[in-house]
């Protein structure tokens, strides 16, 4: 559900007793508290910083803030920021497709929010953008985000051999697919 609150555009989905919405100032001290963990970023691309600092955190909110264009946003329960979830449009022959990416804090895995808040990212974006195709790229090793992807519909479309360096090693890269015509809500 897509609610519309507070000044502007603010948006908010709603999944049960957590939501999608816009970072605010004051997800300083969540994002640094459950992004500052090496079993989160060491799944993630090298712009997510290990460790992950105060000064961290207030540049990648004051980033989101200045760049309307982003469909960067928070997962949230009722007290916190516990996550993050994003689209990154592509353009030219690909415009309309996005790169979706997602994480989590510790605390909160293996509850199915990830899976529920991905579903209703994807619900929003093709329900609300033009886009006919999401991908979502995986390293190599990280099972629990290959599984989120697989329930929300998402199919292994390719790997791409030891592609990224990660760690002082070459890992393997999983590309996954999600169409528009595909997608069950």
């Amino acid at each position: 559900m897509v609610v519309h609150s507070g000044i502007g555009n603010r948006m908010t989905l709603k999944f049960g007793n957590f939501q999608i919405r816009e970072f605010q100032q004051n997800d300083v001290e969540a994002l640094i508290k459950y992004a500052n963990n090496y079993a989160v970023s060491k799944f993630m691309r090298d712009a997510f910083p290990y460790p992950y600092t105060r000064e961290n955190a207030v540049q990648w909110i004051d980033y989101i803030k200045k760049n309307d264009l982003t469909l960067s946003l928070a997962i949230a329960n009722e007290m916190e920021l516990i996550g993050g979830i994003g689209a990154i449009p592509y353009d030219d022959v690909h415009r309309y497709s996005a790169e979706v990416g997602f994480w989590l804090g510790e605390p909160f895995w293996n509850r199915g929010i990830i899976s529920k808040a991905l579903k209703t990212f994807c619900n929003y974006l093709f329900t609300n953008h033009n886009f006919n195709r999401l991908t979502a790229n995986v390293f190599e090793g990280n099972e629990a985000s290959r599984r989120v992807l697989e329930k929300t519909g998402f199919v292994l479309e390719g790997t791409q051999r030891k592609s990224v360096f990660k760690e002082n090693k070459f890992v393997d890269h999983y590309i996954y697919g999600l169409l528009k015509e595909d997608f069950k809500i």
